[in-house]
């Protein structure tokens, strides 16, 4: 219902395109600006690689702290793990999050460039992702900010707080997005509350079509193929004074 409601309030776009099936171009992708196979990120990362985006690339926070932007990266990051790769050396103040997919050994939860955690309780991650992004706003509401906010979940393996298990027909997996959509009404709520709401562009978007569940809502493909079922996004955003409500753009997009 909470992104329903961005969409109601905001804009809906039907032909959201990302620009590869698979995490690590498509999240390049959208913090570059930058196609991956120009910036040497066609594939999917894993732990013992040793490429990852360098300090040769230019991100949407590196502009944005230039212009005197607070910025917070929250969530997976999958750009690398090398020290030249980490969140806070491509214009983020500061990260909190897993650096790779939650189905690759080892998960360990790092904050800015620490691992602080190395038994994760990924039930708990989509609730503390959340609280990190609502404090990190709390803070800097006196002052533009930019919260990048990437959910491990509905990756798999999925996992869900137990006051979300059995709330959707979807299984598990509808679980996941039924718990996203309550916290993503957490951090709406916050904005009411601090009078941010009015100056705030929020969007809420995937990376990559589902895999093994999730619908495509009948398109060809997945994740990993680049049909439509692979790459076309659901992509809604609100910024009320800015964006007229109940606005639908059907024309093609991209994340580029």
């Amino acid at each position: 219902p909470r992104m329903d409601a961005v969409a109601e309030q905001g804009v809906k776009f039907t032909q959201m395109c990302s620009a590869a099936p698979i995490c690590t171009p498509s999240r390049c992708n959208i913090l570059t600006g930058r196609y991956a196979q120009r910036v040497g990120l066609p594939r999917v990362l894993f732990p013992k690689d040793t490429d990852g985006l360098t300090d040769r690339e230019e991100t949407m926070a590196d502009v944005l702290k230039r212009g005197g932007y607070a910025t917070c990266a929250v969530g997976k990051w999958h750009l690398g793990c090398c020290e030249e790769h980490m969140p806070t050396r491509h214009g983020f103040d500061h990260y909190f999050g897993l650096l790779y997919s939650n189905d690759m050994d080892p998960v360990h939860l790092y904050r800015d460039e620490e691992a602080i955690e190395t038994e994760v309780d990924q039930a708990a991650l989509t609730r503390r992702y959340t609280d990190e992004a609502i404090e990190f706003i709390e803070d800097r509401r006196d002052e533009p900010f930019f919260v990048y906010l990437a959910h491990t979940m509905p990756h798999i393996p999925l996992h869900v707080e137990e006051e979300f298990r059995g709330k959707s027909a979807g299984g598990t997996y509808g679980d996941t997005i039924e718990c996203i959509d309550f916290h993503l009404g957490r951090i709406l709520d916050k904005l009411d509350e601090l009078g941010l709401s009015h100056d705030t562009l929020l969007i809420v978007t995937s990376d990559n079509g589902p895999w093994f569940e999730g619908s495509t809502g009948g398109l060809r493909g997945r994740k990993f193929e680049c049909y439509e079922g692979g790459v076309r996004m659901p992509f809604v955003a609100q910024m009320p004074g800015a964006i007229p409500p109940g606005t639908v753009c059907e024309e093609p997009a991209s994340f580029l």
